[in-house]
């Protein structure tokens, strides 16, 4: 990304619009942008910053709200522009910042424009210009982040120096942002499911066994065996109790096998009593049945002679039913001659009334043979109305369609007002979503720039309570500093003085063996004037001494340990003091803590507000299909109402058309068919009438002609049926008397319906047939019993009941050892899957608890996944500043990625250290002096700079902006800074600089000068050399 244009309005320190064109630096790619002290020099990479990003360059700059200048005016806006050229094109990005104006309550409108510019004009560069998508574009474009340009791109007064002396903790939360590391992060979190899902599951496993084996005692009777020892301890374990149900079910399987036995053997001897009993009942019930058998004949015998009466009744109907067909047809004989005589009467009379019909019919006739001229006129009058009818129903058909078609026309033009209405509404509806949309992105606005404060604000009261911690922790090391150092004196004064009475002894001794002309074992002379005349004081050997030299050497070593152990918690607490100074902490005040606490509840709120934009943006997709639809709809019916329309209008012609060749009198169908049915009825009804009558004196002649014919005809049958009626009478008379019936009278007593005859017959058969089978049944019956008595019943089915409680209870004891054995079966057999299932759960909770720690950073090393990914970059940024930092420090100074463990167990691993060539030591890089710190730093940013570009092929690092730093450098480090800032320049970078060092403004070819007017606003010109 190269600038080429920025242009400030009412920012920062800039009253109105304030343009600096990059292109006036021409082919120099060096400048200074040089200015007094709160001109407006930081403002310009805030400028650049902001209206790439939508944020300032440095993190105490964060609010954008602030960024208005206090000198503007208050109806200007405050706005920032930038054009810029990446990958040889050209974009125009803008950013407004809202304010309140003066009597207002709310803020005025946010704008931001987001264009590429070509031959052809500006075009959009995103779909919507909203603050979302265009910080999303923006990022896409030039390849970073904020976080990234910040330490990369544009590096704001005093962060870029982060990076060098932030911990790992803190330089693990850069290089993520950096170089997007969170998917390895992810892995520990997924893992961390992974372990407490698995460490679930092996406690629901374990829980399991447990019930299964507190059933043991409620599904088997307590027993003095070894499932209940066990069970009894509290210390035993899954094998003791598979074994003692083991031993259980081999006890029930055994059990089992007797009650089964004992059950066998007492069903066997129940089954022979009952059998016994059984063939007792059977033979006294056969004496019962005997005795009944007897009575039941006894009372048969007794309707004998009735049965003989009904079998005399028997013979004589059947001689009855001999001559009863003669009776039948001389009775039939005297009824045919009665209804001969009636049918003669009958037909006479019919001859009479045809006569009289045959009168009326003649004189009808003759009236309608008159209405001939009558019927021929109406069948003229009907043929011409049915050759009216067929177009008269076309008319009638064609009219009827044109109503229904004006009907549906109404209706198309109702459905469609109701769609428009439906549209405007749900058009409304996507607005109002548009709006909230819009709306909560600019609320969403500075969420980044509140998660990132949020965890600055979290990494300095951390910081701060570490620096309580360590302070507290220092107090209590400097008492027991000040208490061992106390010991160590006066164990050092009392080994004085027992060194003193060790050499005083032995200068007295030594003084007792010396004697005139002998040599002295210390000096040599074998004069001695002035031996010691002391007496030994008390004995004191060399093992006491060096016993009190070991004791006065252990106290010192733990006085000097302590005294260490007081500097390192001293350094360590001038290290946290310097970061809180850095970042101007307030020690003595909980303020930070509480700013801290508003701002997650304002975070939380924000991230509620980025919740409801992501459902309100899946509302406004169904709504923008909804409206969609509804549009397409309207279309759809004003198209059907169009062609409704036209066919409306044609077949409205046609019938015009029609109209015109029809008589008035019959141009409605009704009124058409009505005078067609009237006339068509009249003249069927003249036309039936003639029929009629012709018919009707048809029928009278042919009726009286009839009427005679049958007179005649029935007077001859008459005379017939009297002379067969004369000879059925003789049989019948012939017939009584040989059947033997003398009268009548007698044979009609005699007489008996054939059914009664047949049910009188079966009823003295079945008679004879009972009555044999009792006088068998009673004989075989006696025969059988012969010799034989009645059993006592009662003694036999007592023994009967006690064997059935017998078996019963045996049964019952053989079940109840099945179910035992069942029960001893199946808890084994669920504790023993059990268990197989809790050693794969631990064997697979202990594999992913491992990798879990591992990758978390809970080893040895103290070194996540993660950090050891970030490891790598960490080594090629290393390696590329060294490049650098060896020529600027004339091979002083190299880095070097530090092995040392963080303190009280932090994690570790993106330490840095610094070698120093000239003592040969590596020391932490927090003791580099300010412009070494400098240089260290600067380095580290320009070799982060190589590694991003070079793992982001498509990032482009044309532009680097430093914000102050060379003051700290003496003339030959400063010498070497500007050299290479040069060669980076030779690649065609450009470098703009902020510093008041006049070496660099003499050294660079242009200078960008921001100078404060009286009132306190500023400009800017370009001075190029």
């Amino acid at each position: 990304m190269r600038p080429l244009l920025l242009s400030m309005t009412a920012f920062g320190p800039y009253k109105g619009t304030e343009t600096i064109d990059f292109k006036e630096l021409g082919e120099n790619k060096l400048f200074v942008i040089s200015g007094a002290t709160g001109a407006g020099k930081t403002t310009i990479f805030d400028g650049i910053c902001f209206a790439l990003y939508g944020q300032a360059s440095g993190e105490d700059r964060a609010d954008s709200g602030a960024m208005r200048s206090d000198f503007a005016d208050d109806g200007v806006q405050t706005t920032v522009g930038l054009t810029f050229e990446i990958h040889s094109r050209v974009y125009r990005i803008m950013r407004q910042i809202p304010h309140v104006k003066i009597g207002n309550k709310s803020k005025t409108v946010a704008r931001c424009e987001f264009y590429e510019l070509t031959a052809d004009g500006e075009i959009p560069y995103v779909d919507r210009q909203i603050v979302s998508e265009i910080n999303k574009k923006a990022e896409e474009l030039i390849g970073f982040t904020q976080a990234q340009f910040s330490q990369i791109v544009m590096l704001p007064q005093g962060e870029f120096r982060k990076f060098l002396t932030s911990d790992t903790e803190n330089k693990e939360t850069i290089m993520r942002k950096i170089f997007k590391t969170e998917p390895y992060r992810e892995i520990v979190e997924k893992l961390k499911l992974k372990k407490d899902i698995a460490q679930t599951e092996l406690t629901n496993e374990i829980q399991l066994n447990e019930g299964y084996i507190r059933q043991i005692s409620s599904v088997l009777p307590e027993r003095e065996s070894l499932i209940f020892t066990f069970l009894a301890n509290d210390n035993r374990n899954d094998s003791q109790i598979v074994q003692g149900l083991d031993e259980e079910l081999s006890y029930y399987n055994e059990k089992t096998t007797d009650d089964k036995r004992e059950y066998e053997e007492s069903v066997k001897k129940h089954a022979e009593v009952l059998s016994s009993f059984h063939t007792a009942k059977s033979l006294n019930e056969r004496f019962v049945e005997l005795e009944q058998q007897k009575n039941s004949l006894s009372a048969l015998s007794e309707r004998i002679p009735l049965m003989d009466t009904k079998e005399q009744q028997l013979a004589e109907a059947e001689r009855a039913a001999a001559i009863e067909e003669i009776e039948l047809q001389y009775s039939g004989l005297k009824k045919e001659v009665i209804q001969k005589a009636a049918a003669l009467e009958k037909a006479s009379y019919a001859v009479q009334v045809a006569t009289e019909k045959m009168g009326k019919n003649e004189i009808l006739f003759k009236a309608e043979e008159g209405r001939k001229e009558e019927r021929e006129q109406l069948a003229e009058t009907l043929i011409r109305l049915n050759g009216h009818l067929p177009a008269v129903s076309e008319l009638a058909s064609k009219e009827a369609t044109l109503n229904l078609m004006k009907k549906e026309i109404g209706s198309l033009d109702l459905k469609l007002s109701e769609t428009v209405g439906k549209a405007i509404v749900e058009t409304e509806k996507l607005d109002v979503l548009k709006m909230k949309i819009d709306q909560l992105e600019e609320k969403l606005l500075p969420l980044d720039k509140r998660v990132d404060l949020l965890n600055e604000m979290n990494e300095q009261c951390k910081i701060l309570d570490e620096f309580i911690s360590i302070q507290k922790l220092t107090t209590t090391i400097e008492i027991e500093k000040n208490e061992k150092e106390e010991r160590y004196k006066k164990q050092k004064i009392d080994y004085d003085q027992f060194e003193k009475s060790w050499l005083n002894n032995q200068a007295a001794m030594l003084a007792e063996s010396l004697h005139d002309g002998e040599s002295c074992p210390v000096c040599g002379s074998q004069e001695h004037p002035a031996k010691s005349q002391g007496h030994l004081e008390t004995v004191v050997t060399k093992e006491q001494l060096d016993g009190e030299k070991k004791a006065l050497a252990d106290v010192e070593s733990e006085y000097r340990t302590a005294a260490a152990k007081l500097q390192n918690i001293d350094e360590q607490l001038n290290d946290k003091m310097e970061e809180i100074k850095r970042l101007q902490i307030d020690v003595e005040s909980d303020t930070l803590h509480l700013l801290k606490k508003e701002l997650e509840t304002e975070v939380a709120n924000l991230r509620e507000h980025r919740k409801l934009l992501t459902e309100l943006k899946v509302k406004l997709k169904e709504q923008e299909v909804i409206a969609t639809e509804l549009v397409t709809e309207k279309l759809t019916k004003e198209r059907a109402l169009f062609e409704r329309k036209s066919t409306y209008e044609k077949e409205l012609a046609l019938i015009e058309m029609t109209l015109q060749v029809i008589p008035e009198d019959v141009r409605i169908l009704d009124v058409l068919q009505q005078r067609i049915t009237e006339t068509a009825t009249k003249k069927i009804e003249l036309e039936q009438a003639w029929d009629r009558v012709q018919k009707s004196l048809n029928d009278a002649k042919e009726l009286l002609m009839t009427s005679r014919s049958a007179v005649m005809h029935t007077e001859n049958a008459l005379k017939e049926a009297e002379e067969k009626r004369g000879s059925a009478e003789t049989r019948f008379k012939e017939a009584l008397l040989k059947s033997g019936f003398p009268t009548e009278e007698v044979y009609g007593e005699a007489k008996m319906p054939a059914v009664n005859r047949v049910s009188l017959r079966e009823e003295i058969f079945d008679f004879k047939q009972r009555l044999h089978s009792l006088r068998e049944a009673v004989a075989g019956l006696q025969q059988v019993l012969e010799g034989k008595e009645i059993v006592e019943l009662s003694g036999l089915e007592l023994i009967v009941d006690e064997l059935k409680i017998v078996y019963e209870k045996a049964f019952a004891d053989y079940n109840r050892s099945m179910e035992f054995a069942k029960a001893a079966h199946g808890i084994k057999e669920k504790i023993e899957q059990s268990v197989k299932i809790r050693n794969g759960l631990e064997k697979t909770c202990g594999k992913i608890t491992a990798l879990y720690d591992v990758v978390r950073g809970q080893n040895g090393l103290k070194l996540s996944f993660e950090r050891y990914i970030q490891i790598e970059y960490l080594e090629r940024i290393i390696q590329s500043a060294n490049e650098r930092l060896k020529e600027m420090t004339n091979g002083q100074f190299e880095l070097i990625r530090s092995d040392r463990q963080e303190i009280r167990g932090k994690q570790s691993g993106l330490g840095l250290d610094v070698y120093d060539a000239y003592t040969g030591q590596t020391r932490d890089v927090k003791t580099l002096s300010g412009g070494e710190k400098f240089n260290a730093s600067l380095c580290l940013a320009l070799g982060m700079a190589d590694v991003i570009q070079s793992f982001q092929g498509s990032v482009s690092i044309d532009t680097m902006f430093i914000d102050e730093g060379f003051g700290s450098l003496d003339e030959e480090s400063l010498s070497k800074a500007i050299d290479t800032l040069i060669d980076l320049q030779k690649s065609g970078r450009m470098i703009g600089v902020i510093s008041h060092v006049e070496e660099l403004k003499a050294a660079f070819p242009a200078i960008l000068e921001v100078r404060k007017s009286k009132e306190g606003h500023s400009k800017t010109k370009f001075v190029v050399k």
